[in-house]
């Protein structure tokens, strides 16, 4: 039996790839502040999985007092932490995300003009820009607030339309996956939204309801490939956020703030601002965001510096000029794919055993609370296609 790989000319591509099938209902449950559901069953990969879409919608009633502080990426904040876990046939067990609900939410606007979006009584709010702070006349001061929230996660790096090829060897394929994906949630509670006064009291209802509970929808979105589903070298994006206090504790040069994994790499999103105090046990929001926290930060491996960055103001404008985008406040990206392409990503695979591969930054704006979150953009497998002019 032949085992020679299947040619496909470009007609044959165009006719088959950006045929997405758009979102589907997967899964909902009513949100229950204080909660980390294992969504109860396991994502559907019988087709190409090209994103999960999560929606949180409902009303948020604040009585009695204003919020003394409001987070700075409230309400999206109300997500705490989301969490997809698998085994791949060929790499085991992983972890393809873990990320904060804030940072999930800003991710798309890191490489995109247009980010997900944030609806707060029928008007959507503003893309994240510079400033980034949440005002409490638009939400956090006593009032009623239906709120619809999408946070939206591709399974592949996000890059512009153009792209559509690069990025099919990074879709969830049954093949690939199973029967083992496993999508988990960490809700947050009223101090997800900020500090409240002693007075303050919040109720979560239904949408555009003072009854029933909030409701968390996810939406799975698939891709048709026809024959070229059998003609892929399947690779995993990994995206896992860190969160960083120590190193920033106090001011100083060539801090070390991360080790990173010896892996192919495509981002380092960065974001950094001070922890919201007043907060529930577990429960970790910025209420405030700072891009004068850091400054010449650098990836580094063994002392030499693979990027050279002289002004982190400079390295922000330009990660947005490369994705046509504006980096929030307090966000900072190094990315190795502005060309597009996830093949010019950062061979960390190839580094040998015993070097260092890290991220170093002068601190010039630490203090108590200063945190800096890390997000290492991985790159599993080695993605790409038999297909061929």
């Amino acid at each position: 039996m032949s085992t020679t790989p299947t040619k496909f000319t470009a007609r044959d591509l165009a006719s088959i790839l950006g045929r997405n099938q758009g979102p589907e209902l997967f899964f909902q449950q009513a949100f229950v502040a204080d909660q980390s559901p294992i969504i109860p069953k396991n994502l559907n990969v019988n087709r190409p999985l090209e994103r999960i879409h999560i929606v949180w919608r409902g009303r948020v009633t604040i009585a009695g007092a204003n919020y003394t502080a409001v987070a700075a990426e409230a309400p999206q904040t109300i997500l705490q932490r989301v969490r997809l876990t698998g085994t791949h046939q060929r790499f085991g067990s992983l972890t393809p995300l873990d990320m904060t609900g804030a940072s999930l939410f800003a991710l798309g606007r890191l490489t995109r003009f247009r980010g997900s979006s944030l609806y707060i009584n029928g008007v959507r709010q503003d893309e994240l820009n510079v400033p980034l702070a949440q005002a409490g006349a638009t939400f956090g001061n006593v009032g009623v607030y239906d709120i619809e929230i999408h946070y939206v996660l591709p399974m592949g790096p996000i890059l512009s339309e153009s792209s559509k090829v690069a990025v099919v060897p990074f879709l969830f394929m049954n093949a690939d996956w199973g029967d083992t994906l496993q999508l988990q949630l960490f809700n947050g509670d009223l101090t997800s939204f900020g500090t409240p006064n002693a007075a303050t009291t919040v109720a979560f209802t239904a949408f555009g309801s003072p009854a029933g509970n909030p409701l968390i929808s996810i939406f799975t979105n698939y891709e048709i490939l026809g024959p070229l589903a059998s003609s892929i070298s399947p690779a995993v994006v990994i995206r896992s956020e860190q969160s960083q206090t120590a190193p920033l504790a106090a001011n100083g040069n060539a801090v070390r703030l991360q080790l990173l994994q010896k892996q192919k790499t495509t981002n380092i999103f960065i974001k950094t601002g001070t922890i919201l105090a007043g907060t529930a046990a577990g429960i970790s929001v910025f209420g405030a965001m700072s891009d004068n926290v850091l400054e010449m930060t650098q990836p580094v491996v063994d002392n030499k510096p693979i990027r050279n960055n002289f002004n982190n103001f400079a390295a922000k404008e330009y990660g947005g000029f490369s994705f046509n985008s504006v980096l929030p406040q307090g966000y900072l990206n190094f990315t190795f794919v502005e060309s597009q392409n996830p093949l010019t990503y950062y061979r960390g695979d190839l580094l040998q055993g015993g070097s260092t591969f890290e991220l170093d930054s002068n601190v010039i704006g630490g203090g108590a609370g200063v945190t800096a979150n890390v997000i290492q953009e991985q790159v599993i497998g080695d993605p790409g296609t038999t297909a061929g002019a």
